[in-house]
């Protein structure tokens, strides 16, 4: 099988969209789907009653599955929400240090606090205590008020030994223009590729715009796709890339990052 890593796989059960993935859901839709090794995350909307004691809860979940699966998760990233306020700090420092997770996963829309607020900053800055090119991954949506392409511009600028993933930035081909100008001005934010959802050549259009397929990372949003229909995967099979173009996307881009990022739990 050939390999093909997904940076963009979560774990738990959401409460705003009823999704449920645990780590046996993530394998079976891996299997079916060609997809050898994964990035696993909480799943955004989590139930948090406990707050950051639950954020705690996801966090070890997601390291002890890593530890037990470093043969097909080789990272694994954390949670620590804006909303949570000064307490996330501590929730930082405990998953990047004593749990040893890669970096950091957020879905702003999900979590009710903006990309670019103050609480954000000061998350980033807990970060990069921890060394420099940690990962962190977000989301964008053209639509949000929470998370618009912009934020991120704010953020990748002002963190610039942070990589910063960018979750979902082909939805549309205006949210696409905004994120090429984005990673022309920050070559410390990365593309991935889920939710292309349709068949208007974003993919190729994304690397013709960005002059290479070197920021690309396959991103698969599971579980969020039909049990054996990964509609990004199939965009990418079908799609004219050059063989180069697709083996950079799938597994060859996600390798020089986690040699940037120190082979981070590994």
């Amino acid at each position: 099988m050939d390999k093909v890593v997904d940076v963009h796989a979560h774990v738990g059960s959401s409460a705003a969209l009823y999704v449920g993935g645990s780590i046996d859901v993530v394998l079976d839709r891996m299997k079916k789907n060609g997809i050898t090794h994964s990035v696993v995350s909480p799943i955004p909307g989590y139930q948090d009653p406990e707050g950051v004691v639950s954020s705690r809860k996801m966090n070890v979940q997601v390291a002890e599955i890593q530890k037990s699966h470093s043969d097909i998760f080789p990272m694994a990233l954390a949670v620590a929400e804006a909303r949570h306020g000064k307490p996330a700090l501590a929730e930082v420092d405990y998953a990047l240090g004593e749990l040893g997770l890669a970096g950091l996963m957020f879905h702003h829309d999900f979590g009710g606090v903006a990309m670019h607020e103050p609480i954000m900053h000061d998350i980033l800055t807990e970060v990069m205590h921890h060394g420099k090119h940690m990962i962190v991954e977000v989301h964008t949506a053209q639509h949000s008020m929470l998370e618009p392409p912009f934020s991120l511009w704010i953020l990748a600028e002002k963190f610039p030994d942070i990589e910063f993933i960018c979750g979902h930035p082909m939805m549309s081909q205006i949210q696409l223009d905004n994120m090429v100008a984005i990673a022309k001005h920050c070559p410390n934010v990365w593309f991935d590729t889920c939710c292309m959802w349709n068949h208007n050549n974003l993919i190729e259009t994304a690397i013709e715009k960005l002059g290479s397929s070197e920021k690309i990372l396959f991103g698969s949003d599971n579980p969020y796709f039909i049990e054996d229909l990964c509609i990004d995967k199939l965009l990418i099979d079908e799609s004219d890339l050059t063989e180069d173009d697709r083996d950079n996307i799938f597994f060859r881009n996600f390798e020089r990052l986690f040699e940037i990022a120190g082979g981070r739990n590994a």
